[in-house]
C-alpha cells in the first residue's frame, strides 16, 4: 500500500507543476474565444473558396470553442463542409496547453500544429469536391425546416388578418395570441442562440466569463492527475520493462487505438492521448491521428442538429480515413 501512495504523491507533484501554465493559457484562450467568436460567426469567408484555409487557422486555437461554433453555423447553412472538416482536423483541444507545460515537447507541438494545419486545409478542399459529387441535389435540412417554418408563419399571419377583418369582435383575443406567439418565438430564439462548449458555457456570449477558465483548468488538472495515477499504478504493478515490451508489441495498432480514443466526445480524450505521448507511450503518428479526429463535443452537436445522417457519416469518414492513413505514414516513418 505504501507503494501506491508514493505513486499518488508523485502523480500529484507532476500534475501540480503544470497547473500555473494551464491557468494562464486557458485565460488567454477564453479571451480569444469571447473576443473573436462573434466576428468568426459573422464571417462571409466561411462559405467561400478559401473557407478550408480560414477554418484550419481558427481550428488551431485549442479547446472545442471554434469547432462547436463552426458546427452550429454549418447546420444553419452558413459554413462550407470544407471549413467544418478543416476546423475539426486542425484543432488540438487540450494538447496545446499540456505540451506547452513540458518544455522538451514544445518542438513536437510546433510540428504537430503545422502538420495538422496543412492536413486540415488539404482534406477540407478534398471534402468540398467530394461533397459536391455525392450531395449535388441535397439541401441542408435546417434550411428546409426554416423555409417551411417561414411558410407556416406567413400562412398563419394571413389567416389572422382575414379573421380580423371579418370578426372585429375577436381583436383582443388575436392580439393576445400574437403576443404569446411572439414570446414563444423569442424564447426559442434565445435557446437557439445558446451555443454550449465543453463546460456548458455560452461560447457566443459577449461578456467575459472569469469563472470558466478556472473551472476548466481544474477539470483538466483532475483528468491529468487521474491519468498519471493510472499510468503510475500500471508501471508499478507490471514493471517498467514489461510495460515497455507491451507497448512495443502493440506498436502497429497505436494509430488505430488513438483514433478510437480521439473519437470520444470529451476533452478527456485529448488529455489521455497527450499524456500517453508525453510518457513516451504513443508515437508521433499515433497522437497525430488521435488528435485529428478529436473535436470535443462538436460531433455530438453535429449529429443532434443536422438531420442528414448521410452527410454526417460523410463528415465522420472524412475525419477517420485520412487521419488513419496519414497517421500510419507518420507512425512508420517515425520522424521524431
Amino acid at each position: 500500500m505504501e507503494g501506491f501512495w508514493e505513486v499518488v504523491l508523485e502523480a500529484l507533484i507532476d500534475s501540480s507543476k503544470i497547473l500555473p501554465i494551464l491557468l494562464a493559457v486557458y485565460f488567454l484562450i477564453e479571451l480569444l474565444e469571447y473576443k473573436k467568436a462573434f466576428e468568426f460567426s459573422k464571417s462571409k469567408l466561411l462559405k467561400g473558396k478559401a473557407s478550408p484555409i480560414i477554418g484550419a487557422l481558427c481550428g488551431c486555437v485549442p479547446q472545442c470553442g471554434f469547432s462547436v461554433i463552426t458546427t452550429d453555423l454549418f447546420t444553419k447553412g452558413s459554413v462550407s463542409v470544407g471549413a467544418l472538416i478543416a476546423v475539426y482536423l486542425a484543432t488540438s483541444d487540450e494538447a496545446l496547453p499540456i505540451m506547452l507545460s513540458s518544455p522538451t515537447h514544445i518542438p513536437d507541438l510546433l510540428l504537430l500544429l503545422v502538420f495538422k494545419l496543412i492536413f486540415g486545409i488539404c482534406i477540407g478542399f478534398l471534402a468540398i469536391w467530394l461533397h459536391s459529387l455525392l450531395f449535388k441535389s441535397s439541401k441542408n435540412p435546417s434550411e428546409l425546416e426554416k423555409s417551411n417554418t417561414k411558410c407556416k408563419i406567413n400562412e398563419n399571419s394571413s389567416n389572422l388578418v382575414q379573421q380580423n377583418k371579418h370578426n372585429s369582435s375577436h381583436n383582443e383575443q388575436h392580439k393576445h395570441e400574437l403576443s404569446s406567439n411572439g414570446e414563444t418565438e423569442s424564447k426559442i430564439n434565445l435557446e437557439e442562440n445558446y451555443i454550449g462548449g465543453c463546460c456548458h458555457h455560452n461560447i457566443e456570449s459577449k461578456s467575459f466569463d472569469w469563472l470558466h477558465p478556472l473551472v476548466h483548468c481544474l477539470k483538466i488538472f483532475a483528468f491529468i492527475f487521474i491519468i498519471n495515477i493510472i499510468l503510475g499504478v500500471i508501471i508499478w504493478q507490471v514493471g517498467e520493462e514489461n510495460f515497455a515490451n507491451f507497448l512495443q508489441s502493440s506498436y502497429v495498432f497505436q494509430p488505430l487505438l488513438s483514433v478510437v480514443i480521439g473519437l470520444i466526445p470529451n476533452c478527456a480524450s485529448s488529455v489521455v492521448l497527450t499524456e500517453l505521448y508525453i510518457q513516451s507511450s504513443l508515437s508521433f503518428g499515433a497522437i497525430f491521428a488521435g488528435l485529428s479526429v478529436n473535436s470535443g463535443v462538436a460531433l455530438i452537436l453535429l449529429f443532434k442538429q443536422n438531420k442528414n445522417w448521410k452527410e454526417n457519416l460523410f463528415i465522420l469518414a472524412m475525419l477517420i480515413i485520412p487521419s488513419l492513413i496519414f497517421g500510419y505514414i507518420l507512425h512508420f516513418v517515425n520522424i521524431l
